[in-house]
């Protein structure tokens, strides 16, 4: 039926369990299940102490931010569905408490599993601990789980960046690691130790995607007869509609800082031909919740999800986002105004007696650009077969409930306003006036 809808009708009375719910997917999951799916029962959500912040204030300050603007509005009994839980992926049983693993244990359905060290200079210790172990520790209460229904894994689709060929196929790549040996090597070896022995982290870009492929590997070797799904998201960019157009992230992705930083003029190597995979938030988040469904009615025990799309190229991103937005006739001279006005910057600071901190600030943005840059020097193709005909399968309220198609995305109008909305709340670096500004509150 036209009017019918699956997903709202799966979703009645369920019972969610969500790890990093403080990172860029857990946290625009959560809006959208409490803003569009009411009849979720409850949702757990695992947060971990800070050095800096301990748990209460973190779960204080939690729904301020704007993402939840308009959920609340609508939805002002929110609180009522939310459970917080003090834990720890890497800890076993997560570091919960008798009575908290008791709950989930019988009443969970669905675990989303979100959280994951995305740092790309990251040492392979922390990174297969965060990761590997983390998703181990997580995988390991869900299969205890009575009425569990589904496991869901956010992985990415740069996965087996720099190893495989340059072709993505929504199934479980090839690792040459065993992702139990690097499970007992990170265990019994210091972090010198093991980035001498592990010799196959070397086939990868680094140790972020070395990692999350063998987290793959790691679910594909699960036998419990416990229905897996495994999104892949690409270079996670401000939201296309949802719940507002350009809702700005709390962590801008690597390719996110690089187009911010092209008004610069720092210059940085591309592959013409290569595909950065931007995708909107809202997007990737909506094909994570449509995608529950579908992996929790498979008949095999695992299913794969590319949420990609193999244009536009970063040359043509590249184009939309200097005609928009790179007017400043000095940028013929390159990234020379930039570099004197972080030393003018500094110059002023140290003359009121504060220290310099833009030069350093200039020399940390080069060596981001570096590493981040090897995501858009080879040419990668993925399969989006399995999401397109969960896709082709929507009538017209479940596409409306759950739009995630990202062949109707204009990324024009995308690109043209993803700097407009991201520099509301900063400074132009390439501005004195509004640069004066910004040192005069330091």
């Amino acid at each position: 039926m036209e009017n019918s809808n699956r997903f709202l009708e799966y979703f009645q009375g369920k019972c969610i369990f969500i790890t990093g719910c403080t990172g860029c997917v857990g946290l625009a999951l959560l809006e959208k299940l409490l803003r569009s799916f009411p009849q979720v029962h409850k949702i757990v959500l695992l947060i971990r102490k800070k050095r800096s912040e301990n748990v209460s204030t973190r779960i204080l300050n939690y729904f301020d931010n704007p993402v939840f603007s308009v959920m609340k509005e609508t939805h002002k009994d929110y609180l009522e569905k939310i459970m917080w839980m003090e834990g720890d992926i890497v800890k076993p049983n997560l570091g919960l408490s008798e009575e908290n693993l008791n709950y989930i244990y019988n009443k969970v359905n669905v675990f989303y599993h979100c959280a994951a060290s995305v740092k790309f200079v990251e040492n392979l210790k922390n990174s297969i601990t965060s990761n590997i172990y983390g998703t181990e520790m997580v995988y390991k209460v869900a299969k205890d789980c009575k009425k569990l229904e589904c496991f869901m894994h956010v992985s990415t689709v740069f996965c087996n960046h720099g190893y495989s060929q340059s072709v993505l196929k929504e199934e479980i790549p090839e690792n040459p690691a065993n992702p139990d040996r690097l499970l007992e090597m990170a265990k019994s070896m210091s972090v010198n130790e093991l980035e001498k022995n592990c010799k196959e982290s070397k086939n990868f870009i680094n140790n972020y995607v070395f990692t999350k492929n063998a987290t793959e590997n790691l679910l594909g070797n699960k036998k419990d007869n416990i229905k897996i799904g495994i999104l892949r998201v690409g270079c996670v960019m401000e939201s296309y509609k949802e719940p507002y157009p350009c809702w700005h992230l709390i962590h801008a992705n690597s390719f996110n800082v690089i187009l911010k930083n092209v008004v610069t003029g720092i210059v940085f190597n591309i592959n013409e031909k290569a595909v950065v995979y931007c995708t909107p938030i809202d997007l990737c988040v909506n094909a994570l919740i449509a995608t529950t469904y579908d992996a929790a009615h498979i008949t095999e025990n695992l299913k794969v999800y590319n949420v990609a799309i193999n244009c536009p190229t970063v040359k043509e991103i590249l184009k939309m986002f200097i005609k928009e937005n790179v007017k400043d006739p000095w940028l013929i001279f390159g990234s020379l105004k930039y570099r004197f006005l972080c030393h003018m910057k500094d110059l002023v600071l140290e003359m009121s007696g504060k220290r310099g901190i833009y030069v350093k600030e200039m020399e940390k943005l080069e060596h981001f650009i570096e590493i981040s840059q090897k995501f858009v020097l080879k040419e990668l193709y993925c399969h989006t077969e399995n999401l397109d005909e969960l896709w082709k399968s929507l009538n017209q309220s479940e596409r409306k409930l759950l739009f995630f198609n990202l062949n109707e995305v204009d990324y024009e109008e995308c690109v043209k306003s993803w700097y407009k909305s991201s520099m509301e709340n900063e400074y132009n670096p390439m501005d004195p006036t509004t640069t004066m500004l910004h040192l005069a509150k330091l």
